[in-house]
């Protein structure tokens, strides 16, 4: 998918000089001659930058970008400002307001086409990490539940952070059926590896063609596979994927439409993802991202009978104190679905009460 840049100004004469450079750069080009469609365009393309002026009709090229920037769809869409004001306090102001980069006008091809290419890579480095509001490394090993809004723009949120790997040189593979949004997002994305998902889809065989680490997943779908897997061995096999990908060199986001299954499925996939984010028509909600790699749903090693397919409690706790504690529970009662859920409620009440006293 090419960068989409959005050039809002309300001078016909910069908009098609501007539209040309780009375009003979290779960029698709959306316009805007004044706030209000700026605002709209914005929120229905969701550009890779945004060229704004300072002086437009109705709001300001200032007041545009605070409105951007408040919003969780689009805050982290770099704004460029390109203006005739060039002193030095108006530089202070654009900055103030959000902006990455301020072009004084009149400009020349070159200064615009490597202003836009420096910001552009800028923002691909942690392009999709910003938006969760943490750090690229915090990424590292997490397996990821997305639970999204099919009318939602959720491909452009992976695309995110297919981008963001390949920035930071990190190897990207998207399993995704053949004829997909995201497909159709990534084609064009020379980096980025996708393989058609089917049936025969092995993570196994995908792990093993695909050495070079650290490794990025996207797998599209959870949705497909639990539609056409019986229902009572869709947490195992979840489970067992978890397992094979448990390699902390790799870092998986699982697609899930929710609104496609039962509440007692959603709660039993949740209960094996100690990440979650949801993203819904206005952008990323409920965003849940562990800072360690240790927790309860990430240590599933002792069976069927030992999973809670109701409970989507998660908690951080010490990986060994854990192993200690559930192996000492399963020795002195023996293993039940509900001992399990014995566990998590007390343990979950401990923590609410510490929450109270904190």
């Amino acid at each position: 998918m090419t960068d989409k840049i959005l050039v809002v100004d309300d001078e016909p004469d910069i908009v098609d000089l501007t539209r040309i450079i780009l375009e003979r750069a290779g960029y698709h080009v959306v316009v805007a001659n004044e706030g209000n469609e700026a605002l709209q365009k914005t929120d229905a393309e969701l550009p890779d930058l945004i060229l704004l002026d300072v002086v437009l009709p109705g709001k300001s090229g200032l007041e545009i970008a605070e409105i951007l920037k408040e919003k969780t769809r689009t805050k982290h869409i770099p704004i460029l400002f390109f203006t005739a004001l060039g002193r030095e306090s108006d530089r202070e102001l654009t900055k103030k307001a959000g902006g990455v980069g301020h072009i004084l006008k009149p400009f020349t091809q070159e200064i615009l086409l490597a202003e836009i290419k420096k910001h552009l890579e800028l923002a691909k480095i942690d392009k999709f990490s910003k938006q969760l509001g943490i750090k690229h490394s915090t990424l590292n090993g997490k397996k990821i539940l997305l639970e999204f809004d099919p009318l939602s723009r959720y491909e452009m949120l992976l695309r995110d952070f297919a981008l963001e790997s390949t920035a930071n040189q990190e190897n990207t593979v998207v399993l995704t059926p053949v004829g997909s949004r995201i497909k159709n997002t990534l084609k064009d994305e020379q980096d980025i590896k996708i393989i058609d998902l089917t049936a025969d889809t092995m993570i196994s065989s995908i792990l093993t063609a695909n050495p070079k680490r650290p490794l990025n997943l996207i797998y599209d779908s959870l949705t497909d596979f639990i539609l056409t897997t019986p229902p009572d061995t869709i947490h195992r096999h979840v489970q067992n994927c978890l397992k094979l990908l448990s390699d902390p060199s790799i870092t998986t986001i699982f697609l899930l439409n929710p609104d496609a299954h039962d509440e007692r499925t959603i709660n039993s996939i949740r209960g094996l993802f100690a990440n979650r984010i949801v993203y819904r028509m206005e952008g990323l909600d409920n965003i849940k991202i562990n800072p360690s790699h240790s927790t309860i749903q990430d240590e599933q090693t002792y069976g069927d009978d030992l999973h809670s397919t109701s409970s989507p409690i998660s908690f951080q706790v010490d990986e060994q104190l854990w192993k200690r504690f559930i192996g000492y529970a399963v020795n002195k009662w023996g293993t039940s679905k509900g001992l399990r859920k014995e566990l998590e409620t007390a343990i979950a009440e401990y923590l609410e009460q510490q929450e109270e006293n904190d």
